[in-house]
């Protein structure tokens, strides 16, 4: 029961701070909060979520990431935060998983390798999951910072292995 209330209080404590933060940059957008049971979901919804998304995420990855350090001071001191607007996580990780099929096939075909283009870590994450199975190919991270990608290798070709970082 304790731990259900620190839950609640968290859930709505980091919805004002990502209202007050939207606030601050002038965007005008709802914010609804919920917990999954592993996770408080934060959505910002309105007119001007596109601005909230930003770049492939960007907006929302810097906006998640600011408010889980206000609500949390020491990282795994609770639930993570996820920040999300009008469903684009979701939408976001469809297209992920359809890309790396496309490239799979093609890597397959090809036999030969095929890079992805350069993206966030967690972006990386649910390519090298989507493949993790895939009886043809397997996948590796290459590169550093914000030029680290994953490549698609046909069995056979590249490193040890799958590499989910």
């Amino acid at each position: 029961m304790a731990e259900e209330t620190a839950v609640a209080e968290a859930r709505e404590r980091a919805a004002k701070v990502l209202r007050e933060i939207l606030d601050f940059m002038s965007i005008d957008a709802e914010v609804s909060a919920f917990d999954d049971g592993d996770r408080i979901i934060l959505d910002a919804h309105g007119a001007e979520s596109g601005l909230v998304i930003g770049k492939k995420g960007a907006t929302l990855d810097a906006l998640q990431y600011v408010v889980n350090r206000i609500v949390f001071k020491r990282p795994n001191e609770g639930p993570l935060v996820v920040v999300d607007a009008e469903g684009y996580r979701g939408r976001r990780e469809d297209s992920l998983v359809d890309l790396a099929q496309r490239l799979a096939d093609k890597a397959v075909k090809s036999a030969r390798p095929v890079p992805v283009e350069p993206m966030s870590a967690h972006d990386r994450r649910i390519v090298h999951m989507a493949l993790a199975n895939h009886e043809g190919v397997t996948t590796e991270s290459e590169g550093e910072g914000l030029f680290r990608r994953v490549v698609i290798f046909p069995k056979g070709q590249g490193g040890g292995g799958s590499s989910a970082d």
